[in-house]
């Protein structure tokens, strides 16, 4: 018995050793930067008809305020194309998501107004380099959940598995530590629209900061509610980690202004609903997906051209709420649709493990590594959310912020938004904040009295 015992325990042993081993070769590594790839992984040429364009670098828009903001739209005068309706949806094939279709044939008057495709997005020459190197140093770890060698940038440019791409969109550049003022609007079976929250946020990310080391964190939040009037000087302080096998699951501690006191979230993430949402969404549907991977087999289908929301400048930061936010949808007259190259990602639930969803479908853009559309599978199968990325680029610092979502619950028929920022400050790039007050003692000693 104990031989087998140990002989199990070794063969799990060289397995896991083996998965560590799974970064690419040299010789596709050295594809990145070259005359297909750019140093992140996308592909530098157009489709076949060039409806999706080739890749240019260091693409500038319009002046913006020096440390962010609100970014004007780069494009005020661009028209659609075209408009998919759910009248003539079959003709565009699989180029447009189930989640997507479903919206369309739900409600007769929803519809996508498609523009011209623009690849604005680029990075830092540090965070491309930082990404090559990754490319033959960063490793899968226990079936994909952890990684090791990553460091500064994107950690898997020519991803082989799900995992990996998930693993990118985790690790996507943001920029600098930024605030931002923002509000989250839930739409409720009736049509009737309630403030959620209305958030002053610190975000930033150790791991962006450090290029040259292994951390443990890849993001930490400090957000502070200033409305609605029931939650204002309530505060939440997250820390998403890098090793959760290692260090344990991410983290989220919770100041009650009411109490006076604070608290860790006994289970961060996974299917807890989103009180502060109206529990339109799991924690981990925030920003697309958010948490660990260790619930569900993440198996990489392949690249797909599809119609997805992107440089949504008019909609996100130029919209008022009343404007933007309809009784059954947002409005789709304000909101930017594109066709570019995604990746698509399917996660299924692992035997044993629980969780209400049985199946979450990613497309991932290949530009961004943002999820720009995400569906959710009830345990019978059926489609029960879908939801919208809404990418916007900092041509500033070369950087994709923090991607807000409008996402929808379509069993109960309602909808939530979490960063609209129109009426708020937009992203403003500021110093990175001590240690020090990014701790729950801080929280406490912060708190309204």
């Amino acid at each position: 018995m104990k031989k087998t015992q140990l002989t199990l325990t070794l063969a799990l042993a060289l397995s896991m050793s083996a998965s560590a081993l799974a970064a690419v070769s040299a010789d596709e590594a050295a594809q990145l930067g070259g005359d297909k790839l750019t140093e992140f992984g996308a592909e530098k040429a157009g489709n076949a008809d060039g409806s999706i364009p080739a890749w240019k670098p260091d693409w500038k828009g319009p002046a913006m305020p020096e440390n962010g903001g609100i970014y004007p739209d780069p494009f005020p005068d661009e028209k659609p194309l075209f408009t998919i309706t759910g009248a003539n949806v079959a003709q565009y094939g699989d180029k447009v998501s189930t989640g997507t279709r479903e919206l369309l044939t739900r409600w007769p008057d929803y519809k996508l107004e498609v523009y011209k495709t623009h690849r604005v997005v680029d990075f830092p020459d540090w965070l491309k380099a930082a990404t090559v190197k990754n490319a033959t140093r960063t490793k899968s770890t226990f079936d994909g959940e952890d990684l090791e060698g990553a460091m500064g940038g994107y950690p898997f440019p020519i991803p082989k598995t799900g995992s990996e791409v998930v693993w990118n969109h985790n690790l996507r550049y943001y920029g600098p530590a930024y605030r931002s003022r923002f509000s989250g609007y839930m739409v409720d079976s009736a049509g009737n629209r309630i403030v959620t929250h209305d958030i002053d946020n610190y975000t930033d990310s150790p791991y962006h900061d450090n290029p040259d080391e292994e951390q443990s964190f890849y993001q930490r939040r400090f957000s502070t509610y200033v409305g609605p009037a029931r939650s204002v000087g309530d505060k939440s302080l997250t820390y998403m980690v890098m090793h959760a096998k290692k260090d344990g699951n991410s983290k989220q501690w919770l100041y009650t202004q009411g109490q006076r006191r604070v608290r860790q979230v006994p289970e961060f993430g996974y299917d807890s609903p989103m009180t502060t949402a109206g529990g339109v969404y799991f924690f981990d549907e925030l920003g697309m997906w958010e948490g660990q991977l260790d619930r569900y087999d993440f198996k990489l289908v392949g690249k797909k051209e599809v119609y997805i929301p992107y440089n949504n400048y008019k909609f996100l930061m130029h919209t008022s709420a009343d404007d933007a936010y309809g009784k059954q949808f947002a409005n789709p007259e304000k909101m930017r649709w594109e066709l570019h190259r995604t990746w698509v990602v399917e996660a299924t639930l692992k035997p044993g493990m629980r969780h209400a969803q049985s199946k979450k479908v990613f497309y991932v853009d290949e530009d961004s590594w943002s999820i720009v559309l995400y569906e959710g599978y009830d345990q019978a199968g059926k489609l029960m959310r879908t939801s919208q990325g809404l990418v916007t680029y900092d041509w500033n610092t070369k950087s994709v912020p923090n991607t807000p979502m409008v996402i929808y619950d379509l069993v109960k028929g309602q909808y939530a938004t979490s960063m609209h920022m129109a009426g708020g400050t937009g992203y403003v790039r500021v110093p990175r904040w001590p240690n020090g007050k990014l701790t729950p003692d801080s929280m406490a000693g912060s708190g309204i009295r």
